[in-house]
Formats: C-alpha cells, sequence, structure tokens
C-alpha cells in the first residue's frame, strides 16, 4: 500500500492507497503529525511519496513519522504528457504541479486549476498537455488578517458576503470573495483567449473551494484532494 502525504502551509493531508481505491484519507495540523504513527500501523505501507510546501521542520516530523523513508516528489519538466513551462519547476512550489497532473487525468480538455487553502493558487493546462504557469494570492484568511493588520479600523470579523455591501463586516467578506472568484474567472478569460476555444473548464479544491464556487460566475467543479490524486499519479506512473 501507498501512503500519500501533502503538507500545505497549515494542514498536513494524507491518503492510504491499496492500488485499487482509497482505504482511508484524513488530515491534522502540523502540531499533530507525531500522533498519526499508530493510525498509519494499521495498514501494510510499503511505500510513501510526499510533497511540502511547509518549512523544514515539517518534513522534518514527517520524516521521523512515516512507516518508511519518504521519496520527496517535486516539480517537473515534464511528466506524462503534461509539459511545464515554469521558467524554473525547481522554485515552483510541487502541491501546483501535482494538482495540474491529477487535473489532467480528470480532464482531457482547457482547464483551470484553482488551490483554494492558506494561499490560493490559479493554473492553467491546454488540452495540448502545456502547463502554461498560474498565479499565487493569498487566501481568505490571510487576505482578512492583512487587513487587520495593515489598517486602523479593519480588525474586525468578516460579515456576509452580498452584492452590494452596506457595512464595513459586509464590505470585508465581499471584497476578499470577489478578489479570489476575480482572479479564478480572469484565468479562466486569458486561458480562452490564448487557445482560441470555449471557456475551460474549472476544478477547485481546497478549504475555501465551496464559498468561492458558491460566488463565481463561471461553472465550476470541486475535487478534494487533487494534491494527493497527483502525487498517486507519480506514485504509480514513475
Amino acid at each position: 500500500m501507498k501512503l500519500l502525504l501533502d503538507a500545505g502551509n497549515s494542514r498536513l493531508k494524507w491518503g492510504v492507497h491499496d492500488g485499487e481505491c482509497w482505504q482511508a484519507q484524513g488530515a491534522v495540523s502540523h502540531e499533530q503529525i507525531a500522533q498519526l504513527t499508530t493510525q498509519w500501523a494499521a495498514w501494510p505501507i510499503d511505500s510513501v511519496y510526499a510533497a511540502s510546501v511547509a518549512r523544514q521542520t515539517v518534513a522534518d516530523a514527517i520524516n521521523q513519522t512515516a512507516p518508511c523513508p519518504v521519496q520527496w516528489v517535486r516539480s517537473a519538466a515534464g511528466f506524462a504528457g503534461v509539459r511545464n513551462h515554469y521558467r524554473n519547476p525547481a522554485e515552483q512550489g510541487a502541491d501546483r504541479w501535482l494538482a495540474v497532473l491529477a487535473a489532467r487525468s480528470l480532464c482531457a480538455g482547457d482547464v483551470v486549476v484553482a488551490c483554494a487553502g492558506t494561499a490560493l493558487t490559479v493554473e492553467a493546462l491546454t488540452a495540448e498537455g502545456d502547463y502554461l504557469g498560474g498565479m499565487i494570492l493569498p487566501g481568505q484568511a490571510l487576505m482578512l488578517r492583512s487587513l487587520a493588520q495593515g489598517t486602523a479600523q479593519l480588525d474586525r470579523m468578516a460579515g456576509q458576503v452580498t452584492a452590494f455591501p452596506q457595512g464595513t463586516e459586509d464590505a470585508l467578506a465581499s471584497g476578499v470573495l470577489a478578489a479570489q472568484c476575480g482572479a479564478i474567472e480572469r484565468m479562466c478569460l486569458q486561458l480562452a483567449a490564448h487557445t482560441g476555444r470555449p471557456t475551460p473548464q474549472l476544478l477547485l479544491t481546497g478549504g475555501d473551494a465551496a464559498s468561492i464556487a458558491a460566488q463565481l460566475a463561471v461553472p465550476a467543479t470541486i475535487v478534494d484532494n487533487l494534491v494527493l490524486m497527483g502525487l498517486l499519479r507519480v506514485a504509480c506512473e514513475s
């Protein structure tokens, strides 16, 4: 069995796959990683594949907790028919690359991939397999935190999302979500203009995916754990 690990900025997401289906999936804070030893011992895991955008201490905790040596997956210039046009794939977060690889296994045509967590990343992949690159911007919580820390009067809870906010709390909630949706919708338009084809399919993943999908002006499909799916693809096809 394979253990797949996605170490994000806030949490470690994990899954156990037996070659046919997922046997278990979960997520813990970085501080809880050591507690997974007993849980993972329930399966005969013979390989571990991991990707991380977290600090080195998180990777160290994973190495110490994993039931066998960890194979760390990083971004590459190409894999399984997907060509990475990032200028320097070595500097790219592996989570972005793996989400794109997972998207290719789900979508044959043009596709935009948005991962909405601590940060929001928005990637563009053509039907021909050209991963053109993507955007990184703060996630919803980071945007609100920056406003709270950088202004004198905006350190308050966000309110409700409305078309025409008439209170500061609602203005915060609506503005943050509009920024997220705007970036995603812009990438969809840019990819369509680049290819000369209709609006691409849109895949959303991450903790804020549902709130974003509810406000988008384009159709979207929410897919849980895209990065784990990409890791599984690398583990099975390498």
